[in-house]
C-alpha cells in the first residue's frame, strides 16, 4: 500500500494520496488531484477525449466511485463521497435519430460542466448528472438522482432530488 500510494502521489504531483485496490484511471494527463485525498477501492476516474477531472484537497472517496468527464467535472475541497456514486457531465444521446445505433456508439451529449462545492457530503448510491452545479456545504441523501443545480447549505434528496432542508 505504501509503495502504491507513493507511486500515485508522484504521478499526480500531490502529497498524502491514498489509493485503494483495483482502481481504474483513464486519461490521467487530464486528472488533477489535490493533497490528502483518499481514492477508495474500485474508484474509476474516466476522462474521455479532452474531458478533465479536478479533485480538491482533503477529499475522501468510498468504494465504487465512478467519475466520468467528457467536458469538466470538479469536486471541491473537503468533500466526502460515499459508496457506489456516479458523477458525470455527459450522457449517451437518445431519441428517434438513434434507434438503430448502439448506445456505446452514440454521440456523448453534455449540458455543461458538473461541479460539487466545498465541504459537501454525497451519500451512498447517489447519481449526479450532466451540467449539475452544487453549492458548498450540501448533503445529498442516499439513493438520490441529482438532475439540476442547488444552492449552498441545503440537504437534498429524492428522485429527482429536491431540497429537504435549508441550514445556515
Amino acid at each position: 500500500n505504501k509503495i502504491r500510494n507513493m507511486f500515485f502521489s508522484y504521478i499526480f504531483k500531490t502529497t498524502r494520496l491514498k489509493v485503494g485496490k483495483n482502481i481504474s484511471l483513464c486519461g490521467t494527463k487530464n486528472i488533477t488531484i489535490g493533497n490528502n485525498v483518499l481514492l477508495g477501492n474500485q474508484t474509476w476516474l474516466d476522462c474521455i477525449g479532452n474531458g478533465r477531472i479536478n479533485i480538491g484537497d482533503n477529499v475522501s472517496f468510498s468504494q465504487n466511485v465512478h467519475i466520468a468527464a467528457n467536458s469538466f467535472v470538479r469536486i471541491g475541497s473537503g468533500c466526502l463521497i460515499g459508496s457506489d456514486v456516479l458523477i458525470t457531465d455527459h450522457d449517451h444521446s437518445y431519441g428517434k435519430n438513434f434507434t438503430n445505433i448502439m448506445p456505446k456508439n452514440r454521440i456523448l451529449k453534455t449540458k455543461g460542466s458538473t461541479e460539487i462545492g466545498e465541504n459537501s457530503w454525497i451519500s451512498d448510491n447517489v447519481k449526479i448528472l450532466s451540467g449539475v452545479k452544487l453549492g458548498s456545504n450540501i448533503v445529498v441523501a442516499a439513493n438520490s438522482v441529482v438532475t439540476h443545480d442547488f444552492p449552498s447549505n441545503v440537504v437534498i434528496g429524492g428522485i429527482p432530488a429536491k431540497i429537504l432542508k435549508t441550514f445556515e
